[in-house]
């Protein structure tokens, strides 16, 4: 996704380009870094990497365009919760059953929670 026709900005993708490119999402995501944190990131892979071609996105900013047009069956609900002062006030949200329906459909779902348990497990003394 390197031009930003208004074409790219509507195309709907079904996977990230490649793994470095999700990976660098994910970080980013996870550990709430600003577009400024993330570009420093592209710029230092860029800089030391050996490919010819960059396997990220020209900017952080980009790349959160590029997520927000994955395919998803997460479909949000938009329900009026207050009017007051001539504004409407919105509440956006999920169903629950989608969200687990989401959750269930990551491969290795089941190894994380089974890690997530035991670690729960040890730690906790029952009397």
């Amino acid at each position: 996704m390197q031009n930003n026709s208004s074409d790219d900005k509507n195309q709907e993708y079904d996977e990230f380009p490649n793994k470095a490119y999700a990976d660098l999402i994910v970080l980013v995501t996870k550990y709430k870094l600003s577009n400024a944190a993330g570009n420093a990131i592209i710029s230092f892979f860029n800089k030391h990497s050996n490919y010819s071609k960059s396997l990220l996105p020209k900017n952080i900013k980009q790349g959160k365009l590029f997520m927000n047009n994955m395919k998803s069956n997460l479909s949000f609900k938009k329900t009026k919760v207050l009017d007051h002062d001539n504004t409407e006030y919105f509440l956006y949200h999920m169903l629950l059953m989608s969200c687990i329906q989401n959750i269930l459909e990551i491969s290795d779902i089941f190894q994380t929670f089974a890690l997530e348990y035991e670690e729960l497990y040890k730690t906790t003394k029952v009397y």
